[in-house]
């Protein structure tokens, strides 16, 4: 049966503990989407978004612990219709924060991913749709020798943490941009089964450029896309950005101001970060050799098909593939682009980088661009 049910729970009637809970974050509407073989449990957080998760057997169920949170609401059992997986929801007062139990019908493996809204809101997820581990093993195994294999695709959200990247002149930080268009572009390379994404981050949190590069590298990535947001010297300047890495110089002045714009990300590196980068040989080893032509080549065929896909949903700065310098981009093996989405110091196009319905058509034409990417160029099984 594939009927759905939406269950939202208003915590409203809360139970204030202590005035020292007082000073913990609240917790904010949740809701619960479910049907006979899959839940995803949402909550929205301010503050702090530490959790735990994990399951519990006879009788099944998801507990999920928030350490940060001292704000209890009743427990929602009542509105509850019993239509899905999930049997009851049940929230309780523990030590350091509260505790929220999903009762099932059978035991699932539970997924969690962190959305952030912004410098003090985000969404904790709970997925709770896979099989048996054993049995999901079992069917991968069969599967492999019938499909060929996924393509792996690392995608970086540009900046984050102590990094706010470009800041618009009403306060609005690249960073949130960046991501929340990653976020969009993994969540429909999920679905697809031809692609297996990875994000450098999932949330507000500060990674140095060449750690980033080697995410990629131990992922054994397929194709690396750098999401950004640019901003310009002037507050004319509008519009979308393709860049791939030159070996010999910017295209122009203003790709290589954007170039040291972005390298300057790793200013707010740690002491320890730079000895990292200086001392580790798998560091070292991705700064030499870079002008390796295969890379270069399917680079600007990607970024091409990627220009081409943007124009559908977005004004074009220039409706050419820009080189420059970027760090993120010296990867080798690893065809890379980095997309810029639009002018944070413009005013417009700030206002339409901010909507979530815009960063989900930017994401859409950015899915559509690895998948006529691929189309044109298969990789080895």
């Amino acid at each position: 049966m594939d009927r759905r049910r939406f269950i939202t729970t208003l915590l409203a009637t809360y139970l204030l503990p202590s005035t020292r809970a007082l000073a913990g974050n609240p917790l904010i509407p949740f809701t619960l989407t479910e049907d006979d073989e899959s839940a995803s449990f949402v909550i929205e957080l301010e503050g702090s978004n530490e959790h735990n998760v994990f399951t519990l057997d006879h009788p099944p169920r998801v507990v999920i612990d928030l350490p940060q949170v001292t704000r209890v609401a009743s427990s929602s059992a009542a509105l509850h219709q019993h239509a899905g997986i999930v049997e009851d929801v049940r929230t309780g007062q523990r030590a350091g924060g509260i505790r929220i139990v999903l009762d099932l019908k059978t035991l699932k493996q539970p997924k969690t991913h962190i959305r952030q809204l912004g410098a003090n809101r985000s969404q904790l997820i709970v997925s709770i749709n896979d099989p048996d581990p054993l049995m999901a093993a079992v069917t991968a195994e069969a599967q492999s020798h019938n499909q060929p294999r996924k393509a792996i695709i690392e995608i970086d959200a540009g900046h984050g943490g102590k990094d706010p990247g470009c800041i618009s002149a009403d306060d609005h930080y690249e960073k949130y941009v960046a991501l929340g268009v990653a976020d969009y572009l993994k969540g429909r390379l999920d679905k697809d089964p031809r692609f297996e994404p990875s994000l450098t981050r999932d949330s507000d949190i500060f990674i140095p450029l060449h750690q980033r590069v080697l995410m990629a590298r131990n992922h054994h990535a397929d194709l690396f896309i750098s999401i950004h947001a640019d901003a310009a010297p002037t507050t004319k300047a509008a519009g979308a950005s393709v860049y791939i890495l030159s070996e010999h110089g910017a295209s122009s002045a203003t790709a290589r101001w954007l170039a040291e714009s972005q390298n300057s990300s790793d200013r707010y590196a740690s002491t320890r970060d730079s000895e990292i980068y200086s001392d580790d040989p798998d560091v070292q080893s991705v700064l030499i050799d870079l002008s390796m032509r295969g890379t270069d080549v399917a680079s600007q065929k990607l970024a091409r098909t990627t220009l081409n896909q943007l124009g559908s949903v977005t004004a074009l700065h220039n409706d050419r593939v820009n080189k420059a310098a970027f760090a993120v981009l010296k990867s080798p093996d690893i065809p890379s682009m980095l997309v810029e989405t639009g002018f944070m110091s413009n005013r417009q196009d700030c206002r339409r980088l901010l909507r979530s319905a815009h960063q989900q058509e930017l994401a859409e034409a950015l899915h559509q661009s690895v998948a006529d990417f691929f189309e044109a160029n298969p990789i080895p099984g």
